[in-house]
C-alpha cells in the first residue's frame, strides 16, 4: 500500500493532491445561500430546474450549460458543489502542468501549487460563491483541460480513447461562457494554422474541436436573452455606452484593467512583474532593460502597497492613483481638452508595453514564444470586457483568466530561473522561492478568514 500510494503522489501529482485537499478544506466551511447562489436555489425550489432555466435563453442568457449546471449543484447538495470546485482547481492546477510543466515535475508542480494560492479566491465571493465559482472557475478549468489536447498533439503524444469524449465535453461547457469561448476559438483556429504551416496536415480532433468552439461562439452571438440583458445592462449601468466608438471600448479594456490591477493591489500581478525583475536584472546588465521590468512592479508598489507612505511625501500621487483607477471612460468630448484625462490611458499601455517587452527579453525570440502567446491569449480575455456594459459591474471576478495567463507565465519564467547554474543567481532563486510560498500561505490564510468572516 505503501508503494502504490508512493508512485501515485511522485512525478508532481502530490503537489495536485495537495492543492485537492486545500482547497476542499477552503470550501468546506462555505455554505451557497447568500445573493445570486439564494436566488438560483429558490428559483428551482419545487420545479424543474429546466423550467427555469430555459426561458432565460429567450431573455437573458446564453450560459445555459452553466446555469443548469449551477442550479443542478445546489439543487442536489451543497457538499456535491464543495468537492466539485476543489475538483475544479485541481483540475485547473493539472492542465496548467500537464501543458507548460515539461522537467523536474515535483519541484514546479509545489511551485505552481503556491503560485495558485497566491490567486485572490476571496473574489469568488462577490455574487455568491456558487454563482461566481461555477460561471468563472469552472469555465477556467475546462477551459485549460480543453486545450491540452493541443500540446498533446502538438508535441505527437498519444490521446487516449477516454480522453476524447473528455476533451469534448469540457470544451462545450467552457465555450458556454463568454470569455473562455473566446479564448478556446482563438487558440484552436491559430494552432490549426500553425499546424497546417508545419506538418501540411491537421489532425481530425483539433478540427472537432475548433468546428465545436466556433458553434459555441455562435450560439452566444445568436443567443436572443443576451441583446435583451446587454439593454438592460446599459440602461441601468451604463448608458453612454451605446455612443462609444471601437476605439473607445478598446482603450477602457485597457484602463479599467490596469485600474483593477492598482485598485485593488493585484498579487498576481505583483508575482508575475516581481518575478520579471528578478531574471532581467540577473541576465541583463543594460540600463533600459532594468527600467522596462522594474515600471510595473514600481507602478503597483508606489500607487497600492506602499500609498500611505508614498502620500505623505509625495501627495498629488495618491491623485494619480484615484485617475488610474476611477470606472470610467477616461476621453470624453466634454473633458478632451484636459491633459490629465489621458494620463491613465498612456499609463496602462505602457505598464503592458513594458510586460511584453520584458517577456520577450527573457525568452528572447518571438518565434515559439509561448510565454508572450498565454500573456495575450490572457490579456485578450479581459480587453474584451471593454466591448460590454457590464465591464465596471462585473469587477474583478471577470480578471480570473487574465489572473491565470499571469500564473502560467510567472511559472515559465521560473523553469527558466531554474536552468540558471550561477551560484548568486541560485541565492536569489532561493529567495524568491520562499518569497512566493509565504506569499501563497498567506492569501489562502487570507481566503479562509474571508470565508469565516462572511459565513452564518
Amino acid at each position: 500500500m505503501k508503494e502504490k500510494i508512493k508512485k501515485f503522489l511522485e512525478n508532481g501529482r502530490g503537489a495536485l493532491f495537495a492543492l485537492f485537499i486545500l482547497e476542499l478544506v477552503l470550501t468546506m466551511f462555505v455554505t451557497p445561500n447568500k445573493y445570486d447562489d439564494k436566488t438560483f436555489l429558490d428559483s428551482v425550489t419545487g420545479t424543474t430546474i429546466f423550467s427555469y432555466v430555459g426561458p432565460r435563453y429567450f431573455n437573458w442568457t446564453s450560459r445555459f450549460l452553466i446555469e443548469y449546471a449551477l442550479c443542478g449543484s445546489l439543487k442536489i447538495s451543497k457538499y456535491f458543489w464543495i468537492l466539485v470546485q476543489a475538483l475544479m482547481v485541481t483540475l485547473a492546477g493539472y492542465s496548467i502542468s500537464k501543458i507548460f510543466v515539461n522537467d523536474n515535475k515535483t519541484d514546479n508542480n509545489i511551485m505552481l501549487l503556491f503560485m495558485i494560492l497566491i490567486y485572490p479566491l476571496n473574489v469568488m465571493n462577490s455574487a455568491g460563491w456558487a454563482a461566481t465559482t461555477v460561471n468563472y472557475m469552472w469555465p477556467l478549468a475546462t477551459c485549460l483541460y480543453s486545450l491540452v489536447p493541443i500540446k498533446k498533439i502538438w508535441s505527437k503524444e498519444k490521446i487516449k480513447i477516454i480522453e476524447y469524449p473528455l476533451y469534448i465535453l469540457a470544451l462545450i461547457f467552457a465555450g458556454n461562457q463568454e470569455q473562455s469561448c473566446c479564448i478556446l476559438v482563438g487558440c484552436y483556429i491559430l494552432f490549426t494554422i500553425f499546424m497546417i504551416i508545419r506538418n501540411k496536415k491537421i489532425h481530425p480532433f483539433m478540427v472537432i474541436q475548433t468546428v465545436l468552439s466556433i458553434a459555441s461562439l455562435i450560439f452566444i452571438l445568436t443567443c436572443p436573452g443576451n441583446y435583451i440583458r446587454n439593454s438592460i445592462e446599459i440602461n441601468e449601468n451604463f448608458k453612454d455606452f451605446g455612443m462609444l466608438t471601437f476605439l473607445d471600448k478598446f482603450a477602457l479594456g485597457f484602463t479599467s484593467t490596469v485600474g483593477l490591477i492598482i485598485k485593488n493591489g493585484n498579487l498576481v500581478f505583483c508575482l508575475l512583474s516581481l518575478i520579471i525583475v528578478v531574471y532581467i536584472f540577473s541576465c541583463y546588465k543594460n540600463k533600459l532593460y532594468r527600467i522596462v521590468a522594474v515600471i510595473p512592479l514600481m507602478s503597483l508598489l508606489i500607487l497600492n502597497y506602499f500609498r500611505s507612505i508614498t502620500n505623505t511625501i509625495f501627495p498629488f500621487s495618491g491623485e494619480l492613483r484615484s485617475i488610474v483607477a476611477d470606472e470610467k471612460v477616461m476621453i470624453t468630448a466634454a473633458n478632451s481638452n484636459n491633459l490629465i484625462n489621458l494620463i491613465p490611458i498612456i499609463f496602462s499601455f505602457a505598464i503592458i508595453i513594458c510586460l511584453i517587452m520584458s517577456i520577450l527579453l527573457i525568452f528572447k525570440n518571438l518565434k515559439n514564444n509561448i510565454a508572450i502567446l498565454v500573456f495575450l491569449v490572457g490579456l485578450s480575455s479581459r480587453l474584451i470586457m471593454g466591448f460590454s456594459p457590464t465591464v465596471f459591474v462585473s469587477g474583478e471576478r471577470t480578471m480570473i483568466f487574465f489572473d491565470f495567463a499571469m500564473i502560467i507565465v510567472s511559472l515559465l519564467i521560473w523553469q527558466e530561473l531554474q536552468k540558471k547554474n550561477d551560484k548568486l543567481d541560485k541565492k536569489v532563486q532561493n529567495r524568491v522561492e520562499i518569497l512566493i510560498k509565504l506569499l501563497g500561505t498567506l492569501q489562502y490564510i487570507n481566503v479562509l478568514f474571508c470565508i469565516l468572516l462572511t459565513q452564518k
